[in-house]
């Protein structure tokens, strides 16, 4: 379930982002992120937590720039 909310966090805040909302676009790859995060952990998924980790840095950056 957690995969699922992360999954259509990320496909929302792209589309936002992409209308350029940005802050809230942010926001919702944040959640995403978080929660593909989460998933990784728990099934101990390195390369899946690799990648979200980098994702939420990213993310980070846009949503401080965006502010």
């Amino acid at each position: 379930m957690i995969g699922w909310i992360g999954t259509v966090a990320s496909v929302i805040g792209s589309f936002v982002v992409a209308f350029q909302v940005l802050v809230m676009g942010y926001i919702l790859f944040l959640v995403g992120c978080v929660c593909w995060l989460w998933v990784a952990v728990k099934t101990r998924n390195v390369s899946l937590g690799v990648l979200n980790g980098f994702f939420m840095m990213a993310n980070i950056i846009g949503l401080w720039k965006a502010w």
